[in-house]
């Protein structure tokens, strides 16, 4: 083995070591922060405003770090809602009522949270802005999954129910909620959850009558 061949073997084998290294891996309490503060520049700046130097700046990282996990400032807002609407399906409570009173009571409280007012924002926006539109139709096919597994139960245990009228009152609830989304407006949460609840019952027992075969 000649001199230069030994140092180009010693070259190439430090070259493969150095391309086998991990990579630095995610810090998932960093992540979350960037998270939280792209959720925050959305709401405080909206969607014109709304840039990845200023999530940067406000989660306190650099711009390039945002750049090695999303390619740009759409698909962080996406992630951001997508990681944060993950709970409001989960419903089980034995009965078709109680059941329906829990899913409109997760989706009011998550609506006024900042991260859900900041998805209500984004639905709307999604309408002249196609980069937002996967995010509405992900989250409205949710919705539309939890409401027909709460009808499946329903069925299963043999409830009688008018299959005509299932869309208008999903469609019903659906629409109070919003209604109320609207008049609160971020930062005006109900006063407890008690409060909250006693609302979506009196508003889940008004529309079921129109469930009654």
């Amino acid at each position: 083995m000649t001199a230069m061949s030994g140092i180009h073997e010693r070259h190439t084998g430090a070259a493969a070591t150095i391309r086998k290294r991990p990579g630095r891996p995610r810090d998932p309490i960093a992540e979350q922060r960037i998270l939280d503060a792209a959720i925050n520049e959305f709401l405080e700046r909206g969607a014109a405003r709304f840039t990845m130097d200023g999530v940067a700046r406000r989660a306190g990282v650099g711009k390039s770090t945002l750049y090695l996990r999303w390619a740009d400032r759409d698909a962080l807002l996406v992630e951001s809602v997508r990681a944060r609407s993950r709970s409001i399906e989960a419903v089980d409570t034995g009965s078709l009522r109680g059941d329906l009173i829990q899913l409109t009571t997760n989706l009011l409280r998550f609506l006024l949270e900042p991260v859900g007012y900041a998805t209500f924002r984004i639905t709307v926006d999604a309408v002249a802005n196609p980069a937002y539109e996967n995010v509405a139709k992900e989250l409205a096919q949710r919705h539309r999954h939890a409401a027909r597994r709460v009808f499946e139960r329903a069925r299963e245990r043999g409830d009688a129910i008018d299959e005509a009228a299932v869309d208008p009152v999903v469609e019903c609830l659906y629409g109070a909620v919003t209604m109320q989304v609207l008049n609160r407006g971020l930062g005006r949460p109900f006063a407890s959850d008690s409060d909250l609840a006693t609302r979506c019952t009196s508003t889940v027992d008004l529309v079921m009558r129109l469930l009654e075969p």
